[in-house]
């Protein structure tokens, strides 16, 4: 039986060991459902605008913003991560693919969007991890990843949760 790397079969829509196939057509996604990334000012206001109450609504249900995430964002990597506040919404809330991985026995879903570099080939990855805490998911850190290590995670996943098809609407919900 094939393992994902964690000594568990993988799953995409609740079939157990999906074909190498399979999982690279969802990382080709990645290429062909890229979108221009939401460039906004960095600030506790417009913050505030793209997630009102802290929260978003994404294809699983609702995801709460961790409390730390702007000043993770303000922070993190000398303060790159600020460009991120827009695709932070968009990866959240309409990803193109979510999983699940589970590292030293806790689990978290991965939430999945890449965006066109303006004026530049190639794509810029995001992903967001969510976690449960007291049965509430929580995004906890934004980051960029290059497609490599993307394709690596995808592979790796004990889950794929949901994948976006190419008409806009899930293949997965769960």
């Amino acid at each position: 039986m094939a393992d994902n790397g964690n000594g568990e079969a993988a799953e995409i829509n609740g079939e157990r060991e999906p074909s190498d196939l399979k999982k690279a057509g969802i990382v080709a996604k990645l290429e062909t459902m890229a979108v221009p990334m939401d460039i906004r000012e960095f600030s506790r206001n417009e913050y505030n605008r793209l997630f009102p109450m802290g929260t978003v609504q994404t294809p699983i249900g609702e995801v709460k913003i961790g409390a730390n995430q702007f000043d993770k964002l303000s922070k993190k990597d000398n303060g790159s991560r600020q460009m991120l506040i827009g695709a932070m919404r968009q990866t959240l809330s309409d990803p193109i693919v979510i999983i699940k991985e589970q590292e030293d026995g806790r689990e978290a879903h991965v939430y999945i969007k890449s965006f066109k570099k303006e004026g530049k080939p190639g794509l810029d990855t995001v992903m967001t991890v969510v976690v449960d805490i007291d049965n509430k998911k929580i995004a906890i850190s934004t980051y960029k990843r290059r497609k490599r290590e993307v394709g690596k995670k995808i592979k790796m996943a004990v889950v794929i949760v949901y994948v976006k098809d190419e008409g806009g609407d899930p293949t997965n919900r769960r």
